[in-house]
């Protein structure tokens, strides 16, 4: 299922003469399918209340894992905002890559966060909006951008 591994490469750690590093890696390949891995878990109740390994739940894992990887917040900080098209939401964030921003989309997607709806009109016409459980991430959204504004002034 996963390994424990500890690196120790010479160096000055505390006095000991060797620094060390520790880690988990789960061998679920991807980020992708680890995160449906784990999300799925979570749904269908086969996860354990605390992982020894992480610590924690796996369930609160999964989540931070998601919400936290790279353009994520962002992402869902926009469409909080309401329904946006893919253009919209490429303008609004500098750097990302339409390549980055179509697979972001599509992982949260997956997680059930964000729906891609698709007009019947022409052009068609597709947005992406959060569904009820991605607009449950307001407070915790909200929370984190003034947490990181107290953080940036310090």
């Amino acid at each position: 299922m996963g390994s424990f591994w500890v690196i120790r490469v010479p160096g000055d750690a505390g006095g000991t003469g060797m620094a060390t590093s520790y880690g988990f890696s789960r061998n679920y390949g991807n980020h992708r399918g680890y995160d449906r891995r784990m999300a799925n878990e979570a749904r269908a109740g086969e996860v354990e209340e605390r992982d020894v390994a992480f610590g924690h739940c796996r369930s609160y894992h999964a989540a931070i894992e998601l919400i936290g990887r790279r353009w994520n917040g962002v992402i869902l900080q926009r469409l909080l905002g309401g329904p946006l098209r893919f253009s919209e939401i490429r303008r609004d964030i500098p750097r990302l890559t339409d390549a980055m921003l179509s697979q972001r989309l599509r992982e949260l997607e997956d997680a059930g966060i964000v729906e891609r709806a698709v007009t019947d009109d022409r052009p068609v016409q597709i947005t992406y909006g959060l569904t009820p459980v991605g607009q449950r991430l307001s407070p915790v959204l909200n929370a984190v951008a003034e947490w990181s504004d107290e953080w940036a002034r310090r």
